[in-house]
């Protein structure tokens, strides 16, 4: 803590940016604690709950612990205000379908009166997370500002105006343009902006900006080739059965993205290590700059590939188990259902591994101010 204090006393800017934040931080806590009277769905707080346990067994003779929740809770908003509500709710184990309520929970309600007997019924609908979300949401700001300063405020900004972006791609496409034109512009919208954002408009941002155009073109290229060439086969469409869209377009687009998150992530720490390295050693031969490169690339290659196949596996995870434990053959769950998510992993990876070399090339182009010739 005294370092802390130590540190802050060093730096008035962290001290002015950590005051305000906690100042920010607070009032936004009492705003979303005491906000009910915003809400049009009626909001009941759960003051007191009485647990009984049981069993269920299913279809499959399994048998689950679940548990029935006599709820006592207090009518937060509209007419019933004040009035106190009786709850029944059912727990599973899982949690798939139901809810674990506690204590000081919130949760919105559909209240009923019978006019006969004037007493008063409520159905639960569903947990008030707002509070949950903002929570979680203002530690990640006050950590990347905190952490980041400037810099990290930037990185925040960059996030918002890519949602931004995002959801106006969404309304485009939902008013009838076409999908592919408008996510290749909002692809190149993100990069430019996330990029100079972060970094400013310098060689370094340059550098990292043609290093993902260029990565992300080639393994777009070679992925479409791939697959036009084979007549997509092996590639199966379930989880978009339902789409009233051409499955092969989005998935195009889902590729592009995702791809261009992980090229982007390297380009710019590619750029990076070699600006620092010009900026140490002016002098710095241009293929001692080149072999340095190749070697920071070669360990941010290894673990952004794992990264990348991790990220999109993972989602995957819970349907895997499930067929699983359905008795379906693990190959058949790879190839019905990972075909999506091994493709889009191997042709990131392939990006990745592509703009390793390109972005090292143009780097030293720009910043030894000369073209790379034989060393």
């Amino acid at each position: 803590m005294k370092k802390i204090l130590s540190l802050l006393k060093k730096n008035k800017l962290t001290s002015v940016i950590a005051i305000s934040l906690v100042f920010i931080s607070s009032i936004i806590y009492c705003f979303v604690s005491n906000n009910e009277n915003y809400y049009d769905k009626t909001i009941a707080k759960i003051i007191s709950i009485r647990e009984t346990p049981s069993k269920v067994t299913n279809i499959n003779g399994d048998v689950e612990q679940i548990k029935k929740q006599q709820i006592k809770s207090i009518i937060m908003n509209g007419n019933y205000k004040g009035l106190e509500l009786e709850l029944q709710n059912s727990s599973s184990y899982s949690e798939i379908n139901d809810l674990n309520l506690k204590v000081n929970d919130e949760v919105f309600v559909s209240v009923q009166q019978d006019t006969n007997s004037k007493t008063i019924s409520g159905k639960i609908l569903d947990l008030k997370r707002d509070k949950y979300i903002v929570y979680i949401a203002s530690t990640f700001i006050l950590l990347i500002l905190l952490i980041g300063g400037f810099k990290g405020f930037r990185s925040l900004a960059s996030v918002i105006i890519n949602i931004i972006i995002f959801c106006i791609v969404i309304k485009l496409f939902l008013q009838g343009y076409n999908l592919i034109i408008i996510s290749v512009i909002a692809s190149l919208l993100f990069v430019f902006l996330s990029i100079s954002i972060v970094c400013g408009i310098n060689k370094k941002t340059l550098s990292a900006i043609l290093g993902t155009m260029a990565g992300t073109l080639l393994s777009m290229l070679i992925a479409v080739s791939v697959i036009q060439l084979n007549n997509w086969n092996g590639i199966i469409f379930e989880e978009m059965e339902f789409l009233t869209h051409p499955p092969e377009q989005i998935f195009y687009i889902e590729i592009l993205i995702g791809t261009l998150g992980s090229i982007m992530d390297i380009a710019i720490s590619i750029s990076s290590s070699i600006k620092e390295l010009c900026d140490k050693n002016p002098n710095i031969e241009s293929k001692v700059l080149i072999n340095s490169g190749k070697e920071i690339g070669k360990d941010i290659m290894g673990t952004m590939t794992n990264t990348l196949v991790f990220a999109y596996i993972s989602g995957s995870v819970p349907l895997i188990l499930l067929l699983l434990k359905n008795g379906f053959p693990f190959f058949y769950i790879i190839n019905i259902n990972l075909s999506l998510e091994l493709v889009r992993a191997l042709t990131g990876s392939i990006g990745i591994v592509l703009s390793i070399p390109i972005t090292i090339y143009i780097s030293v182009m720009l910043f030894k101010n000369h073209k790379i010739g034989v060393f």
